[in-house]
């Protein structure tokens, strides 16, 4: 082989591999990313609520539509879903309608509780360090902006009036339904779905109850497990207050500025007089 194609296939060579070495930076970078994506609390906790409301749909769907769920005896066979949604006596057309209800309203609290949870998640966060108190979280949530503050407190009012309806109403369609079911009575089957069922939403009742029943600056998860409290701000969306310090020095050097010179000169004879006279 001669000295100009030696030549050649060491420049080959330089270029695939300044190539390759690029490409695995390359790799480098997106999986150092996609791992600091992953340990970002943010993430991690709404990743954590999507996979929860994905759960709890299917909760509200058999702990609030019993008449739908709930096996009952038609003629001496199991009622067909078709037969459990048919018109009936007024008295099963109300609690039927009242099953639904009940369910657009666990629907509306989901959507509050979902929307309230993404926003104590992006304007707050868990500091283990820090009281949990409501006075002393309310100091924390001064380092916000004032809208972004009554965004909170607004969205967190509004669940909790919704999360006490839904409550109520689960209450009252849990026994009206229970009287209904034992009227088309089929066999055990109808009593242990239906138990089943209802305790499949006394959890969440309860988790519920316990995330509204706070004070106005105590914001509970309602999904993160024990009850985490948001306490802090984030520290993404802190107000800017650096801008206006480098202002204020600004302000500090124009004015040592404008003393030097004569009337520095003048400032330290009016001095030095005050001084002999003091003496004298």
């Amino acid at each position: 082989m001669s000295e100009q194609d030696n030549t050649v296939v060491s420049v080959v060579d330089t270029v695939v591999g300044e190539r390759k070495e690029k490409k695995m930076d390359s790799n480098c970078c997106v999986c150092c990313s996609v791992t600091k994506c992953l340990n970002d609390q943010d993430t991690n906790q709404k990743m954590n609520v999507l996979i929860s409301v994905c759960v709890e749909f299917y909760r509200v769907l058999v702990s609030c539509l019993l008449l739908v769920f709930v096996p009952q005896g038609c003629d001496g066979h199991v009622c067909t879903y078709s037969e459990n949604v048919s018109e009936g006596t007024q008295k099963y057309n109300a609690c039927l309608a009242l099953n639904f209800l009940t369910m657009f309203s666990f629907v509306l609290m989901y959507i509050f509780e979902v929307k309230r949870e993404n926003r104590l998640i992006t304007y707050l966060e868990v500091n283990k360090t820090l009281p949990c108190s409501d006075e002393s979280v309310g100091l924390v949530l001064e380092k916000l902006p004032k809208d972004k503050r009554e965004s909170i407190w607004s969205l967190d009012y509004y669940y909790q009036r919704i999360a006490y309806t839904s409550m109520f109403l689960f209450v009252g369609n849990t026994v009206f339904s229970g009287l209904i079911v034992y009227d088309y009575y089929l066999d055990n089957q109808t009593t242990t779905t239906f138990v089943t069922n209802v305790m499949f939403m006394l959890t969440k009742i309860n988790d519920v109850y316990t995330t509204v029943n706070t004070d106005k600056n105590v914001f509970y998860s309602a999904y993160l497990k024990g009850k985490v409290q948001f306490n802090d701000v984030d520290p993404d969306k802190l107000i800017e207050l650096t801008p206006l310090k480098e202002e204020k020095k600004d302000t500090d050097v124009d004015v040592k500025l404008d003393i030097e010179g004569p009337v520095a000169e003048r400032i330290q004879n009016s001095s030095s007089d005050s001084i002999t006279s003091v003496e004298i």
